[in-house]
């Protein structure tokens, strides 16, 4: 069933290992009884300038600025919590409509974007900042988001980052990754 959840999204465009426990993660939480549905995975540069120029505008949510997301990367999904079980999603924009998807996304070892103000957001975890994104930005201008992938399959076959990032890389181990 939680592929369904996934839907609207295109998974094609989402770093697998990722999406494999995103998976996982949106199971546990129906599990515990709460639906979420993807609404965003990929986003290009445009699309996200687009969010971003309207969130300064006050006419969106929270967005950074294009290259600045982990979504233009294939690295981060949004969801929304289906409030009801009436047919087709009803959307709860409630903070504590998102504690289950904060709990499960942890114990996974991903990044819940309430660590930062954006609850309904998950992500890979080591690049969250400007910072820690700007060479996959520069990775992905050389090249491709394809190129930004292999780098991400490289990173996480070193026993530095499944040291740093041990329950993602167990959850990852358990998943055939």
């Amino acid at each position: 069933m939680p592929r369904a959840n996934f839907k609207r999204v295109d998974l094609d465009r989402v770093y697998l290992p990722f999406v494999a426990v995103a998976l996982e993660v949106v199971a546990r939480c129906e599990a515990r009884g709460v639906r979420y549905v993807a609404t965003y995975g990929f986003r290009t540069l445009d699309e996200q300038a687009e969010l971003r120029r309207l969130y300064l505008a006050g006419k969106g949510g929270k967005a950074s600025a294009a290259g600045l997301s982990a979504h233009n990367y294939g690295l981060a999904f949004d969801f929304v919590c289906d409030g009801d079980a009436r047919p087709g999603v009803q959307p709860d924009w409630r903070l504590p409509a998102y504690r289950v998807l904060g709990e499960e996304t942890a114990k996974a070892g991903l990044v819940w974007g309430g660590r930062f103000g954006d609850a309904p957001h998950a992500q890979w975890p080591g690049y969250v900042s400007a910072l820690q994104l700007t060479p996959l930005r520069t990775l992905a201008e050389k090249s491709s988001v394809g190129a930004v992938w292999a780098h991400l399959e490289s990173e996480r076959g070193s026993p530095t980052w499944r040291a740093a990032n041990p329950r993602l890389a167990a959850e990852l181990a358990r998943l055939g990754f």
